[in-house]
């Protein structure tokens, strides 16, 4: 009973205009059913479409945007890693030209270790100089030529050379340090040997008066052997002791008046005579350079001067060899 109307036959009429015949059609109920759920499937299916297509517009678009920020945060990071990349070439070049630098630095070192030994008597082996300059070096601030953009087999070269550079510095500055040392030490060594070795002269005056070795005696005008030299002088000139040591004899003696004997180690002594005053006693630790008394003529003498002696080992030898132009030209 529901569904008697399927069965029925419904009349349709179309009246194009008013002069035109009517169209007549007729159609079953299930025809007409069939039409109409098409009809209706057919707008759901648009609808839905129609949905789905602007669903898909809207992801589309977001996605869109979402590509274009990440492309654009992509090319960012990208530059940045360019500038980074850049900036660390640039900074090896810079630390190869360090290298190169620190490099000079030690030949200048090894030059100076060799006239420190030079200086010092001690005899030292030439460096040998290596020239440290290198394609990534700069020397001078006076540069030129064309531009040739680095390649990155030329940066790997570099890296490779700037390592060979640190590694060979690292060798060189380990030796340089032992020798160094060794050089401290023998220079030690070597002011300290200065230091007690009789080289300066012992007064101000350079008026050598009478000589070493064999003279005519100013008293009895006979050939007589004079143990040291006599430098002229005036009355209370200072006299200094030439080298460092230890006061072991003062006093007085009719030939030799008023005298100061010191003890420089390694054999050496020197000898000062015909002092007019004594400054310092017996034991005294005395430095070169400082006075110890002053010029006179007391004992056998006929002026003021200071008698000059020097003995090795307990002989008498020349003391001109020992006399330098100046104290000042001590350090």
């Amino acid at each position: 009973m529901r569904f008697k109307w399927l069965k029925k036959r419904f009349t349709f009429m179309v009246i194009p205009d008013a002069n035109s015949h009517v169209v007549r059609f007729r159609l079953s109920g299930w025809a007409l059913s069939l039409m109409t759920l098409s009809v209706v499937l057919l707008a759901s299916l648009a609808v839905t479409f129609y949905i789905i297509q602007s669903r898909s517009l809207g992801t589309n678009q977001l996605l869109e945007n979402k590509l274009v920020g990440v492309t654009e945060q992509f090319e960012q990071t990208v530059t940045e890693k360019n500038t980074t990349i850049e900036q660390l070439q640039n900074d090896l070049v810079r630390l190869s030209q360090q290298a190169d630098q620190v490099k000079d630095k030690i030949e200048e070192l090894k030059k100076l270790e060799s006239e420190m030994k030079s200086l010092t008597g001690m005899n030292g082996d030439k460096p040998v100089s290596i020239s440290s300059a290198s394609p990534g070096s700069s020397s001078s601030s006076h540069m030129g030529g064309g531009y040739t953009p680095a390649t990155d087999s030329d940066i790997r070269g570099l890296i490779e050379d700037t390592e060979h550079h640190f590694d060979d510095l690292d060798k060189e500055i380990d030796g340089l340090f032992g020798t160094l040392s060794e050089t401290k030490k023998q220079v030690e060594e070597m002011q300290q040997l200065l230091a007690i070795t009789p080289n300066i002269w012992p007064v101000d005056s350079r008026n050598v008066s009478s000589g070493f070795g064999v003279r005519i005696d100013p008293f009895n005008y006979s050939p007589s052997f004079h143990n040291g030299i006599d430098i002229a002088g005036r009355t209370n000139d200072p006299v200094f002791v030439t080298a460092d040591g230890t006061v072991t004899a003062t006093g007085y003696d009719k030939s030799e008046g008023n005298h100061i004997v010191v003890d420089h180690g390694n054999g050496l002594h020197t000898h000062y005579m015909h002092l007019n005053e004594i400054l310092v006693k017996k034991g005294d630790k005395v430095k070169k350079g400082e006075q110890i008394g002053k010029v006179g003529s007391t004992g056998r003498s006929t002026g003021p001067h200071l008698h000059y002696g020097v003995l090795k080992n307990g002989a008498v030898i020349d003391p001109r060899p020992y006399l330098k132009a100046s104290r000042k030209d001590e350090p």
